[in-house]
């Protein structure tokens, strides 16, 4: 999921990413990106869909690119909230849109009966996040807009997130386990088709 990564960092990341105390980087193999403590499938040390452990609580929790992966959304936040410490923080993305690896444009991960996968052939993409609110958002109203030679439109974008994304993760679920204090979303256009990005920090409720 990198060949947006240089675009990413560059103006939503790096501007917004305010590490606090202990760091833990779930689904970083190493601190190229963050200082912090690696989890990542590639070491060994963490599944996004496993009943995971990080061995002790942190201030903050960083996690880009990866919570797409997440089977239960609700889960893996509550997971995070569980390895914070009180007023602890979760940097965390997730998206919509195409992925280079398949000609079929999608909006979610699951169209006419083709699941897409990143990194391997049975690394499934499951989750996003998704609310009524952001659909009068400029970037996700220039997503549509680009999807639109795919035969998308505004009309019916709820459904068909739901339709083309197994679990959708909504903000009142979101606000069940943290305080939302800042969003922010980005619209790239790819040759292969437009994604959207949906960038969040989460307080953790006291």
């Amino acid at each position: 999921m990198g060949r947006s990564n240089r675009v990413l960092y560059d103006n939503v990341y790096y501007p917004n990413i305010k590490p606090e105390g202990e760091v833990a980087l779930l689904g970083f193999p190493d601190n190229s990106a963050f200082n912090g403590d690696t989890f990542d499938l590639s070491l060994g040390n963490w599944e996004i869909n496993s009943d995971w452990s990080l061995g002790k609580k942190y201030d903050t929790i960083i996690c880009l690119r990866t919570a797409y992966f997440a089977k239960n959304p609700s889960k893996f936040l509550q997971k995070c909230s569980d390895h914070l410490n009180p007023n602890g923080v979760v940097y965390i993305d997730w998206g919509l849109g195409n992925h280079w690896r398949y000609d079929n444009y999608k909006i979610g991960w699951v169209k006419d009966g083709e699941h897409e996968a990143a990194y391997s052939d049975d690394n499934y993409l499951w989750s996003t996040v998704w609310d009524l609110s952001l659909k009068t958002d400029g970037s996700f109203e220039a997503f549509v807009f680009m999807s639109s030679r795919f035969g998308y439109d505004m009309e019916n974008i709820s459904q068909v997130i739901y339709k083309e994304v197994p679990s959708v993760l909504n903000f009142a679920q979101v606000k069940k386990v943290f305080d939302i204090e800042m969003s922010d979303a980005i619209t790239l256009e790819l040759q292969e088709g437009p994604s959207y990005y949906l960038f969040l920090k989460l307080r953790k409720k006291n």
